[in-house]
């Protein structure tokens, strides 16, 4: 169950808003003419699927500029000892407005609560998206060979936002 992001939140550069079946539709439609899911071969039903299941652990929601649908943030609760960002995408015509960092700042935010460490992973081939992530504090911690799609690799990215303390005696890390 996530125990942060509370949705909606308006931030400095945009709003996040629960995502809705209308707003799935048309990410999922615009995001497979994107890199990397285009070139990965992603299809638009499996997008809306995976933004719409029934899934406690996953939050998901729309971003909106100007009350303009802009994007899109997926992030996942109680991961490798803290959360995930599965999916983080900025709609081309809104890129470089800041939205991207906004965002993020936000997710971290949430995140420390959860677990010292924040995830993601990149496709190897997204420079650009390697490089957002680096100004944002990731460090690479792995490659992942062949995990999406048999030539390409993606990269395991991580931030520390506070130090480990460790699990006390008889504690579990609940996924």
């Amino acid at each position: 169950m996530v125990e942060s992001f509370e949705l909606p939140v308006e931030l400095p550069s945009c709003r996040l808003a629960l995502v809705t079946s209308a707003t799935a539709q048309v990410l999922s439609v615009l995001l497979c003419k994107m890199d990397p899911w285009r070139t990965l071969g992603y299809h638009a039903d499996g997008l809306q699927r995976y933004l719409l299941r029934e899934d406690p652990a996953l939050v998901r929601a729309a971003v909106f500029r100007e009350g303009v649908l802009a994007g899109v943030m997926c992030v996942r609760s109680r991961w490798l000892c803290g959360a995930s960002v599965e999916l983080l995408a900025v709609l081309p015509e809104n890129q470089g407005k800041g939205l991207g960092a906004d965002v993020m700042a936000w997710i971290e935010d949430q995140a420390v609560m959860i677990g010292p460490s924040l995830w993601t992973t990149v496709s190897s081939f997204n420079g650009d998206a390697q490089r957002f992530y680096a100004r944002n504090g990731f460090d690479q911690v792995a490659c992942l060979a062949d995990l999406i799609k048999p030539g390409f690799d993606e990269l395991l990215l991580r931030k520390r936002l506070r130090p480990s303390e460790g699990l006390e005696a008889g504690e579990t890390n609940e996924v």
